[in-house]
């Protein structure tokens, strides 16, 4: 998003955006009005969102978003393309943003600082777009209910999860019922950091953890992000990144 989004050289992987509407299956998503506590539209209720961009010249990509009852949200596109920031919303349902883009050029990694406004339409719909002059690409959220609204504890997200494809590291992550986060990868990276859970009415939490003992210098570091929880699936995700490089996991207990 940001900076990216007005060039949609965005990637969606087959693997996040078919987890994520495997998980909301039957479920009715879309822009209805989310928990009503969020008020009447005025702002975006916490949770998963389809995230579908369109660019000057028509045509669209999709993503899957994050957005924490904190305000910051993590929309990923593949594990080396994320973008990430805060969203802040106004008494008119006006939404103001700040954040960074994320992700790997083919030769090396980009940080690219950047801005968002936009306007509620419901607690489960906005449409956004980046700050920039003479640019016209949007990007409409829009929220997947029963996946947002199935609500999450530490109980239900404790336990270890794997991770393994052509195309990741083979993973393994444990979080204690304390929120604990704990774990390692093939390539000898070492992970230890917490999870929290800002409301447990809404399917996503918060983590922040150290990377360290990586073989590839550039993996070790604090890396803060989002996630959620699939109880049927057993699957946990999440996306997050150190401002230098990614850290994208999906696995099951």
């Amino acid at each position: 998003m940001f900076s990216r989004i007005k060039t949609v050289s965005l990637k969606l992987t087959p693997v996040v955006l078919g987890m994520f509407l495997v998980a909301c299956s039957g479920g009715g998503g879309g822009s209805s009005s989310g928990n009503p506590s969020q008020g009447t539209g005025k702002k975006l209720s916490p949770g998963g969102y389809l995230t579908t961009i369109t660019s000057e010249d028509g045509s669209i990509e999709e993503a899957v978003s994050l957005l924490s009852p904190t305000g910051k949200f993590v929309t990923y596109y593949f594990f080396d393309d994320i973008s990430i920031g805060t969203l802040e919303f106004g008494a008119s349902g006006s939404i103001s943003g700040s954040g960074q883009d994320i992700y790997f050029d083919g030769t090396s990694w980009q940080s690219v600082p950047g801005s968002l406004s936009g306007q509620v339409e419901t607690p489960g719909k906005a449409t956004l777009s980046p700050d920039i002059p003479g640019v016209e690409t949007s990007a409409v959220f829009e929220r997947e209910n029963q996946f947002s609204d199935s609500g999450i504890t530490m109980m239900e997200l404790s336990g270890t999860y794997s991770m393994s494809g052509s195309i990741v590291h083979t993973t393994a992550v444990t979080i204690a019922e304390d929120g604990t986060l704990t774990g390692s990868d093939e390539t000898g990276c070492v992970f230890n950091g917490s999870t929290t859970i800002p409301e447990t009415q809404y399917n996503v939490f918060e983590l922040i953890f150290e990377a360290s003992n990586c073989s590839d210098a550039l993996r070790n570091g604090r890396f803060a992000g989002l996630g959620a929880y699939d109880s049927e699936l057993g699957e946990l995700s999440f996306a997050g990144t150190d401002n230098e490089v990614t850290a994208v996991f999906i696995g099951t207990k």
